[in-house]
This record gives structure tokens, C-alpha cells and sequence, in this order.
């Protein structure tokens, strides 16, 4: 299992809006429906296909366990390998920050595939925090660039009075 406790300088909405467009997203480049947040709910499923590190491609069901937005976005990803879990949980912490608690697990279908995944996770969930981390803050240096362009909009505005 991995778990990544981090503390960023975004709302908890902002955080969250970033996560449900990705959500969104992926919904319709695999399904090809046009899905709005409020259609969002807990065991939300729908079947997409990924492609293996070796180039295979292999059917995947997601479900969305849990959706709150702006507090917990939970979904499982079965496949014939296993069962992958990932859930982000977020806190509202003081100064527009948030406390955001990232969870991934997987369970590997048998035996087998279930010792591959404890040995695999051995060697790779220190380089995974890592690389999860860097991606969380770069979500999050995202969230705030984009808020201080919005914020610019004063600017044009004032010009356009002049």
C-alpha cells in the first residue's frame, strides 16, 4: 500500500475540481458519454481499456466506490491481474489549505499475482510516493498559476474602461 499525506496551498473545490476534470475525462475518452460532475456517484462504473507495460491490451472495470465532492473521491480498478484501489481524502485546513491524503493498494487476482504484487511493491512503492508527490504538486502549482491568471482579469478589465 501507498500513502502520501500532504499539505497544499489550494481549497479543497480547487483540488477537487482539477481531480473530477481528469475523472471526466477519462470517463469520455472510454466510454464516449459526456458526464457532468453532479452524474458523478458512489459505485459509478464503466469499462475502459489500458495497455500493459508490454504493449498488451487488457480490459479494465472502474468504479467510482465513493464521490463527495470536495471531500473524498474513492474508485477500484478490476482487471484480470487484480484489483487496484486509489483514494484521495481532503481536509479543509486553515488559509484556503488543504490536507489531502492519498491512498493506492492492489490485490493481486490468486496467489501468485498476490506475492508479485507484495515483492514489486517492496522495490517500487518508495520510488511511487515520490513520483505521486511530484505529481500532487505539480497539480497544485497548476491550481494556483491558473488562480493568479484569473486574478489578472482586473487588469483587463480596467483597461477596457479606460
Amino acid at each position: 500500500m501507498i500513502e502520501v499525506d500532504l499539505e497544499l496551498e489550494v481549497t479543497p473545490e480547487e483540488l477537487f475540481d482539477v481531480i473530477t476534470a481528469s475523472i471526466l475525462y477519462d470517463i469520455k475518452e472510454s466510454t464516449g458519454k459526456n458526464v457532468k460532475r453532479d452524474q458523478l456517484h458512489n459505485n459509478y462504473t464503466y469499462k475502459k481499456k489500458l495497455k500493459s507495460k508490454m504493449g498488451k491490451e487488457a480490459g479494465v472495470k472502474v468504479t467510482i466506490s465513493k464521490f463527495e465532492y470536495p471531500v473524498v473521491y474513492e474508485a477500484k480498478f478490476e482487471s484480470a491481474s487484480g484489483n487496484n484501489m486509489m483514494r484521495y481524502e481532503v481536509e479543509r485546513l486553515e488559509h484556503d489549505h488543504s490536507g489531502l491524503a492519498y491512498i493506492e493498494d492492489f490485490e493481486g487476482s490468486g496467489k501468485m499475482a498476490a506475492m508479485n504484487g507484495w515483492l514489486v511493491g517492496l522495490v517500487y512503492n518508495h520510488k511511487a510516493k515520490k513520483d505521486i508527490k511530484k505529481r500532487l504538486r505539480a497539480m497544485e502549482k497548476n491550481i494556483i498559476e491558473n488562480r493568479a491568471m484569473d486574478d489578472d482579469s482586473f487588469l483587463e478589465q480596467e483597461e477596457t474602461e479606460q
